[in-house]
C-alpha cells in the first residue's frame, strides 16, 4: 500500500501542481493562479494542507483561507470567487482572536480521486490544522465551502453538516455554518477516523 503524508510545508512548484489538479475540477475563471496561492501562504502559512504519496507529489490539497470579512460575504454574496482573492485579503492568525474561514479548492488528483486513504488523509490534515488553532484560543465565527462536485456536495452537506447557501456564477454551491457548529462537527469526524 502507498504511503501517504500529510504536508503543510509548500514551494511554488507544489502551489502549480495544487492549480492542475484545480483544472479536473474547476472553471479556469475560478482557480487561484500558483503564485497568489504562494502569496497568500507566505502571509499565513497556514492556509493550505496537502497530503503527498510515496514520491514526494502533491495529490490532494485544500486552502484554509482566514478572510476579512468583508471578503468572506462577498464570496458568500456570489461577488466575487476564490480565483480574485488577494493576499491582502488574507488574515494572519494571532491567539484568542475570532475568524472567518473559507475553504476552497477541496481537490484530489484524478488517479486518486476515489481512494478512501487520500481523502481520510486529506481530511485528518485538516482536523490536525483545526486543532492547533483551538488549542491557540482561536475562534471560528464562520465557515464556507464552495462545492463543484458531488462528493464535494457530500463533504459540505452530510460530514461537516454545512448549510447550502446558494448556487454560484461559476457552476458550484457555496456552503456555509458556524464555527461552533463546523467544530462539532469536525470532532464527531474524527472520533469515527480513530476508531479506524
Amino acid at each position: 500500500m502507498e504511503q501517504l503524508k500529510v504536508d503543510y510545508k509548500f514551494n511554488l512548484e507544489d502551489f502549480k501542481k495544487m492549480e492542475d489538479i484545480e483544472h479536473a475540477y474547476f472553471e479556469n475563471d475560478n482557480i487561484a493562479p500558483a503564485d497568489e496561492c504562494l502569496k497568500w501562504y507566505e502571509k499565513n502559512d497556514l492556509t493550505c494542507v496537502g497530503v503527498r504519496n510515496d514520491k514526494n507529489e502533491i495529490i490532494a490539497s485544500v486552502s484554509i483561507l482566514p478572510l476579512k470579512k468583508n471578503t468572506f460575504m462577498d464570496i458568500y454574496e456570489n461577488k466575487m470567487n476564490e480565483a480574485d482573492v488577494l493576499a491582502e485579503q488574507i488574515e494572519e492568525y494571532q491567539d484568542n482572536k475570532t475568524y472567518y474561514i473559507y475553504l476552497s479548492s477541496i481537490s484530489i488528483d484524478e488517479k486518486y480521486r476515489n481512494n478512501y486513504m487520500v481523502i481520510t488523509t486529506l481530511l485528518r490534515g485538516c482536523i490536525n490544522l483545526f486543532d492547533l488553532l483551538i488549542s491557540r484560543n482561536i475562534k471560528i465565527e464562520k465557515v464556507m465551502a464552495d462545492a463543484s462536485t458531488i462528493h464535494g456536495e457530500k463533504i459540505c452537506n452530510k460530514l461537516l453538516k454545512m448549510n447550502y447557501i446558494t448556487k454560484t456564477s461559476h457552476k458550484s454551491n457555496i456552503y456555509c455554518e458556524d464555527g461552533e457548529t463546523f467544530i462539532e462537527a469536525i470532532n464527531k469526524f474524527k472520533r469515527k477516523i480513530m476508531k479506524e
